[in-house]
C-alpha cells in the first residue's frame, strides 16, 4: 500500500517545484520590472536636472537623491531576476561536454553557494540597516530615511536567496538546471 502511494506522490514533487519556480520566475519579473522603470525614473530625473541646468542656470535640489534612491531599486531588484533566469555570465573554460558529471555537480552546488551568500549578505545587510534605522539617518539634500534605500537592498537580497535555493530544490528534485 506505501508503495503504490509513493509512486503517485512523486511526480506531485516536481511539479510543485516546477510550479515553485515559475511563481518565483514571475515575482522576480515583476520586480525586475519595477526596477527598470525606477531606472529610468533616475535617467528622467538626471536630463530633468540637466536640462534645468542650462535653461535655469540653476541646479535641480535633491537630484543626486532621488537618483541614488532610483538607481539602487533598479539595481537590487534586478539581481534576483538574474539569478531566476540565468542571466548570467558564464565561461565556459575547460568544456562542459567533456566533464559532463563534473559539471552536474557544479550546477548543483552554485544555486546553493548563491542561497548561502545570499543569506550571509542579507545578515550583514539587516544589521547595518537596523544601525541606520536607530539613527535615523536621511538623506543629503530631501531628507529621505536612508532605511528606504536599505529596504530596497534588502528585499533584493532576500528575494535572491529565496530564487536560488528554489533552484537547488528543482536541480535535486528534477535534475533540471537553470
Amino acid at each position: 500500500m506505501t508503495q503504490s502511494s509513493d509512486i503517485r506522490d512523486e511526480p506531485q514533487l516536481p511539479a510543485a517545484v516546477r510550479r515553485l519556480d515559475s511563481i518565483m520566475t514571475r515575482i522576480t519579473d515583476i520586480f525586475a520590472f519595477v526596477g527598470m522603470a525606477a531606472l529610468m525614473g533616475a535617467i528622467a530625473v538626471v536630463v530633468i536636472d540637466i536640462v534645468w541646468r542650462r535653461i535655469g542656470d540653476q541646479s535641480f535640489i535633491g537630484a543626486v537623491d532621488l537618483t541614488q534612491f532610483c538607481v539602487m531599486a533598479a539595481a537590487s531588484w534586478a539581481i534576483p531576476h538574474a539569478f531566476s533566469t540565468g542571466a548570467h555570465v558564464t565561461v565556459d573554460l575547460f568544456g562542459k561536454n567533456h566533464f559532463r558529471t563534473f559539471f552536474k555537480i557544479i550546477d548543483a552546488l552554485i544555486p546553493l553557494a548563491g542561497a548561502a551568500l545570499m543569506a550571509f549578505l542579507f545578515y550583514l545587510s539587516w544589521g547595518r540597516a537596523m544601525e541606520q534605522l536607530s539613527y535615523g539617518d536621511v538623506s543629503q539634500n530631501l531628507a529621505i530615511p536612508m532605511i528606504l534605500y536599505w529596504v530596497f537592498l534588502l528585499s533584493g537580497l532576500a528575494l535572491s536567496g529565496l530564487v536560488c535555493f528554489v533552484k537547488f530544490l528543482k536541480f535535486i528534485v528534477t535534475g533540471e538546471t537553470i
